[in-house]
């Protein structure tokens, strides 16, 4: 995930309680990194990419939620979204789930990329971590791009646009490029020469991050998406 996470809790809660929930929070986030870095041997992706593809690997409901979201975008996107996009000649084509053992397994070895999911489901977790807590209204945010509603009331200013979003008790997150292409297209494993930005509105963080991604790749959000809203800010103008 490798950027900053912010909270924002109401004036109205204690200064000592609102320091020991927002740390609490903050080691939810941590220890979600931790799990899901590409960039650590010691990580779980790093356990499952060296398991799965030898056996059926049992996964707790969260690792499970993950995936079983990664492969509905992934499939009604058409491959515009891709967690194995960075394996050779690979895809999530290779990647099956057991529901009712709750499995995975690999039928190719896969070099994975959470990415941005990952820091869509430590906000999941953050903020289910501080409703179990008895907060009822909070806002947190992972390197500006993504933010989690805890109750309502909450207006989001999209950088570099007019357009302020109101969220309560949901999830947005923004993918863009401006200038440079640096997205790159799972499908072909070429640069999106598409810029701007894509937002989206969702019931959580995980199916947030997912369709922004494949918003941005796409053009579009198909109508089978469980979101909520969503749109397009371009560099020259707006359309949504």
């Amino acid at each position: 995930m490798a950027c900053e996470f912010e909270l924002a809790l109401p004036d109205s809660l204690p200064p000592v309680h609102a320091s020991t929930v927002a740390e609490e929070a903050f080691e939810v986030v941590r220890e979600c990194e931790a799990r899901w870095s590409r960039f650590r041997s010691d990580s779980y992706l790093a356990f499952l990419e060296r398991e799965a593809p030898r056996r059926a690997v049992v996964l707790d409901a969260d690792a499970f939620a993950i995936f079983e979201v990664a492969l509905r975008v992934w499939r009604e996107s058409q491959g515009a979204f891709d967690v194995a996009w960075r394996s050779a000649g690979g895809s999530s084509a290779a990647i099956a789930l057991d529901r009712g053992a709750r499995t995975i397994r690999f039928h190719a070895p896969l070099a994975l990329d959470l990415g941005a999911l990952a820091k869509g489901h430590a906000l999941d977790l953050a903020r289910e971590h501080l409703a179990h807590a008895g907060i009822e209204r909070a806002l947190l945010h992972g390197g500006t791009s993504s933010v989690a509603a805890l109750g309502g009331g909450w207006k989001v200013a999209l950088a570099g646009s007019a357009r302020v979003l109101e969220l309560a008790d949901e999830c947005l997150s923004l993918s863009g490029q401006r200038g440079r292409a640096h997205v790159v297209d799972p499908r072909t494993r070429n640069p999106v020469e598409r810029g701007g930005l894509a937002w989206v509105r969702a019931p959580s963080g995980l199916l947030a991050e997912a369709w922004s991604t494949a918003a941005l790749v796409l053009g579009y959000v198909p109508d089978s998406a469980a979101i909520t809203d969503h749109g397009f800010e371009d560099e020259e103008h707006e359309r949504t």
